[in-house]
């Protein structure tokens, strides 16, 4: 066996469901609104960023610029002041009397003009030697320490060269340049010192950090000049480990917890020593205008979204309160109740919708009115079949158990009681036994008067048809005591039945005129039904049933009655009483069966007198049986005339 299908309607884990049409549409509404402004936010952050970077990186340009150019300003002065001393006689008189003291005072008193912080007298014939220094007055006649510095000169088509140098482990912005006497006879050397002052000029006017760094003899950047706190500087020298080939080009360095975007300029040196400009701006500084932006922008799409929030509440609200209505009257149309119309008011496509249902409701209910009444003319099954197909003339084969059943002595009866009480009587009659055969599924075709005909197989089938019809004439029998207790009737009033039942192929449809329809079933069972009904008042019993049908019934015991030829029917027909369920049987009744089976297989076989025996003792023990007496009367007809050698014992009624 194939295994189950799995219901596609069944949520797995890995699937997820709403619960209601309000979920669906609160988070449509948000999900989409979280998305439009969480990309709107991304893309207003990100350029943002992107435009303070490159804010801040053309600042830094300029300010690398600026530095630059401070450089070649301060070059430029220091040229100038040194030109002026190389001009200065007096100067020119106290280098040529070669006396220390007087070289020293003369040097000391230019730089004191002139504002510089370091002033020199190097030697030009011969190694580079110091004749007077006013950092070091007392030290005369070393070599100098930046013999680079004065080679460079000696290249210098106008004998000119500048360099960044430390001395005394400070730093200096040097110029060297030749002492003409009227020949040059030495070198001056006049310098500004380059420090923490220097660095916050510069950041005074261009809001920027400056930090100048040199290249150590192990390999990595030193501070020597800077406007960071302490803190920011000591980390500085660490996160500047590229070389200055990757320079000219800002960075985001974190320093101290503070993130700087950090623009590396080389400055270059005359000699070994490297020196490099670093210029830095706060990320958080320059972003803090691009906060409060975002800052605001959180707070309107914060406002947005609980606005949004009511919004599609009431959004959803407008559209599942209507839909909630029309469930609820959809509920209780399902359960039959069509008097209370839904109320919606709305003028969109809600109303629309809410005005179209309670149309549709008053169609059902009006259509309910119809199918009511058209079941109470006719059954409940056969109105369904005429209003769920296009009714036409016209019907089909089916094998159908017809039933008949017919009151005993109804005219008699009905001449002893008024119109009314006789009415009365009937209907309390026709509605038992009708609920009888609507309890076994069958379908009261008709009433005939007094008559009742039923049908089990049309309009609607089942694979035990024959045996429901058997069932239900037995319990019509059975519920007349009820009945006449029920209504009082005693005596000659009292009401009996006879039941027929016939099994076979009949045409079952609409059939009358195009005008006036009557669902019903025709066919040789129908006939059948009808005449075996009339039988049973002959042989005495409550039902009769023919062969087929005592055939599709395996579970119910039955006994044979006779085989007759009713009136236009030339085939004979074996009719049997059904005696109750297999094995439900009392063994009185079995006994009795079996004794009558005998007997009738003696009358057949043409035995007439252990027949006859037969009959009479069952007729003595069951004198209210009117079967017995009416073979003991064939037989004693029989005896007087023999049937002829053809008789195969069925019995010819001519009469209905």
């Amino acid at each position: 066996m194939a295994p189950p299908t799995a219901d596609p309607r069944e949520g797995s884990a890995l699937s997820f469901r709403f619960k209601s049409f309000r979920a669906r549409i609160l988070t449509f509404v948000l999900g989409l609104l979280l998305v439009l402004q969480g990309v709107t936010l991304l893309a207003v952050n990100e350029a943002n960023v992107r435009n303070a970077r490159e804010h801040v990186d053309a600042t830094l340009a300029i300010t690398a610029e600026a530095f630059q150019g401070t450089l070649r300003a301060r070059e430029g002065i220091l040229l100038e002041k040194a030109e002026l001393l190389s001009g200065d006689f007096a100067f020119k008189e106290a280098v040529a009397t070669g006396d220390q003291a007087t070289l020293l005072s003369a040097l000391e008193n230019h730089r004191a003009r002139v504002g510089a912080a370091v002033m020199m007298l190097v030697a030009m014939d011969g190694p580079p030697l110091v004749r007077a220094d006013t950092l070091l007055p007392d030290v005369a006649g070393r070599l100098v320490s930046f013999p680079h510095l004065v080679s460079a000169a000696e290249r210098s088509d106008y004998g000119v060269a500048s360099s960044i140098e430390f001395l005394g482990g400070r730093s200096y912005q040097l110029v060297v340049t030749p002492l003409f006497m009227p020949d040059p006879m030495a070198w001056i050397v006049i310098g500004f010192t380059i420090d923490d002052s220097m660095a916050a000029e510069l950041q005074e006017s261009t809001g920027t950090h400056v930090s100048l760094l040199r290249h150590g003899e192990e390999g990595g950047w030193l501070p020597f000049a800077s406007t960071l706190p302490e803190a920011e500087r000591e980390s500085l020298a660490g996160r500047i480990s590229y070389d200055l080939e990757e320079a000219d080009r800002s960075v985001a360095i974190d320093l101290a917890g503070t993130t700087f975007l950090t623009w590396v300029a080389p400055v270059g040196a005359v000699g070994e020593t490297s020196v490099a400009t670093v210029l830095q701006r706060s990320l958080d500084e320059a972003l803090e205008p691009y906060l409060r932006l975002r800052a605001f922008l959180l707070v309107f799409f914060g406002a947005g979204v609980a606005v949004s929030v009511l919004g599609g509440f009431l959004l959803a609200g407008r559209v599942t309160r209507p839909v909630a209505v029309l469930v609820e009257g959809a509920e209780r149309i399902e359960g039959g109740d069509y008097t209370q119309p839904v109320l919606v008011e709305q003028e969109d496509e809600l109303g629309l919708l809410a005005d179209s249902f309670n149309r549709m409701t008053r169609g059902l209910a009006e259509r309910d009115r119809v199918r009511n009444l058209l079941g109470k003319v006719v059954s409940p099954a056969v109105a369904e079949e005429l209003l769920s197909k296009e009714i036409e003339l016209g019907g089909e084969e089916r094998v159908v158990s017809v039933l008949f059943s017919d009151v005993r002595n109804f005219t008699s009866i009905s001449e002893r009681m008024r119109p009314q009480e006789l009415l009365a009587m009937l209907n309390t009659y026709l509605t038992r036994v009708s609920a009888i055969v609507e309890e076994h599924e069958g379908v009261v075709d008709k009433y005939i008067g007094d008559a009742v005909m039923a049908l089990f197989g049309a309009p609607l089938g089942h694979p035990d048809d024959a045996l429901r019809a058997v069932r239900t004439a037995m319990g019509m029998v059975a519920c007349l005591d009820e009945v006449n207790a029920e209504l009082g009737l005693e005596g000659d009033l009292r009401l009996g039945m006879g039941v027929g039942v016939s099994t076979g192929t009949v045409v079952a449809g609409n059939m009358g005129s195009i005008s006036r329809l009557n669902y019903t079933v025709i066919g040789d069972s129908v006939n059948v039904a009808s005449r075996l009904e009339g039988l049973t008042k002959r042989y005495g019993v409550g039902v009769v049933v023919g062969a087929s049908t005592r055939n599709a019934c395996p579970d119910l015991r039955f006994r044979e009655l006779d085989r007759v030829r009713v009136k236009g029917r030339k085939e004979p027909l074996a009719i049997f009483e059904p005696l109750g369920e297999e094995g439900a049987i009392e063994v009185a009744v079995a006994e009795e069966a079996a004794r009558w089976e005998e007997a009738l297989a003696r009358f057949r076989s043409r035995d007439w007198d252990a027949a006859d025996t037969l009959l009479a003792e069952l007729a003595a023990e069951h004198p209210d049986c009117l079967v017995y007496p009416l073979y003991r009367e064939r037989v004693a007809h029989f005896r007087a005339e023999p049937p002829p050698p053809e008789w195969d014992g069925t019995t010819t009624y001519e009469e209905k």
